[in-house]
């Protein structure tokens, strides 16, 4: 099978994949927490091209998922759908995604106990664009616009939960120090909008990305952020002011020719269920290891911080854990297996125990174009793309993405995985 990176033609494949997976708490619930199995079927289509100034991916699929355990049992259907495409001449590029998906997640709700993670479906739309002008050697800038709108329904309990929808817009300027360091600055504004809350928010970053050798690359960010929120319900109403720091980098290092670690942190402001633009602190570790040609192993942890007002008006902070281990196996030329272990913990502001949960997974695909169509630690990046501060990337937009022989490097379905 040819690869994608020299294909001029449409590349269209169609398969499936089949989930099984056990978690002891199920609902992710601090009090009597309930075991379940649970399987899923997704049928997919993908579609990709690549050329020298083009690429162009798009994926559509379906699941049916049935829950065993829970009282009563929560069936449902989960998908997505999304497009996403660049265009590159000489001195300019433009990039655009468009997408939509449906699953279950955890989100922060709000309860009578206070404000916590729930289990809830999400149905999620967004879209974004960017262009970026090459002004010279040196120096690029770059305009970008996003839209996104979230709509959100309880699984069970009595937590409370806000759609809210929003769009951001931003500029950055690049600076290539040398062919080694590249300097960023970086401007963006967001607006936000839930029943109970007005966003308003202001970002600015500066930072820097460094190539220390081939195989390790690092950046750095740091940043500021003025917040105006009108509360529209709630115990506080009026106007809530807020401002504070942002900082964020990563460390991307190649060990080996088979192996890969990366280290990210960000902070951001991000759309919360409970009604409230949250800021967000997620630091990320995440090591990947191709023990065969058919075989790579992975293990990822991760911490979020995040921060939210509470319906009187208090910025409430709540932690939550992630640690997972697992493996993707090439069974065959279009079979891939997928199976992984995940430990979930959080911490509440509010005087509640903290809910744990153990969750095992295995996976089996069909013609799925990409190493793993599961979202794992390692992998999770910002899906709403909201300014703030984060990692830095060395390529810019005119860069084109090679396929090694490690696998490591971006492949055009690197932004999706199945629900």
């Amino acid at each position: 099978m040819p690869s994608l990176a020299a294909a001029q033609e449409w590349a269209i494949r169609s398969g499936a994949a089949a989930r099984t997976e056990y978690s002891d708490n199920y609902f992710f619930t601090s009090d009597n927490p309930e075991s379940a199995f649970s399987a899923s079927i997704s049928p997919f289509v993908t579609a990709a091209r690549r050329t020298e100034t083009s690429e162009v991916a798009a994926l559509l699929t379906v699941g049916a998922n049935k829950v065993w355990g829970t009282n009563p049992n929560f069936d449902y259907w989960s998908g997505r759908v999304g497009v996403s495409g660049a265009l590159r001449d000489e001195r300019s590029a433009w990039r655009g995604d468009v997408g939509f998906s449906r699953a279950p997640s955890l989100q922060s709700t709000t309860t009578p106990e206070g404000i916590i993670l729930s289990l809830v479906y999400t149905n999620a739309a967004a879209a974004s664009g960017a262009y970026a002008y090459q002004v010279d050697d040196r120096w690029a800038l770059e305009a970008r616009v996003s839209v996104y709108d979230n709509r959100y329904s309880s699984v069970q309990g009595d937590a409370s939960v806000q759609d809210n929808r929003g769009y951001s817009a931003g500029g950055s300027a690049r600076y290539a120090f040398s062919e080694r360091t590249h300097l960023l600055v970086d401007v963006g504004y967001t607006y936000y909008t839930s029943d109970s809350d007005d966003d308003n928010s202001v970002t600015t970053v500066f930072g820097v990305a460094h190539s220390v050798s081939p195989d390790l690359k690092v950046s750095g960010s740091v940043g500021y952020f003025w917040s105006e929120t009108e509360r529209q319900q709630g115990a506080s109403l009026g106007r809530v002011r807020d401002n504070g720091p942002l900082f964020g980098g990563e460390m991307t290092y190649l060990v080996s020719d088979r192996s890969q670690l990366v280290i990210r942190v960000s902070e951001k402001l991000t759309p919360s269920a409970a009604g409230d633009l949250s800021r967000q602190d997620t630091a990320l570790a995440g090591f990947s290891y191709r023990a065969t040609d058919r075989l790579i192993g992975r293990v990822g942890v991760s911490y979020t911080r995040d921060k939210v007002l509470d319906t009187a008006g208090r910025r409430v902070t709540n932690n939550y854990l992630v640690a997972e281990i697992g493996a993707t196996y090439q069974l065959a030329e279009r079979w891939t297996l997928d199976a992984g272990y995940r430990y979930q913990q959080s911490r509440y502001a509010a005087e509640l125990s903290e809910p744990r949960a153990n969750v095992a997974f295995i996976s089996i695909g069909y013609n799925w174009p990409d190493a793993s169509f599961t979202n794992w630690v390692g992998s999770r990046g910002d899906s709403s793309g909201l300014p703030g501060a984060g990692p830095v990337p060395f390529t810019d937009a005119f860069a084109r993405p090679v396929e090694g022989p490690t696998g490591f490097d971006a492949p055009l379905f690197e932004p999706y995985f199945i629900p």
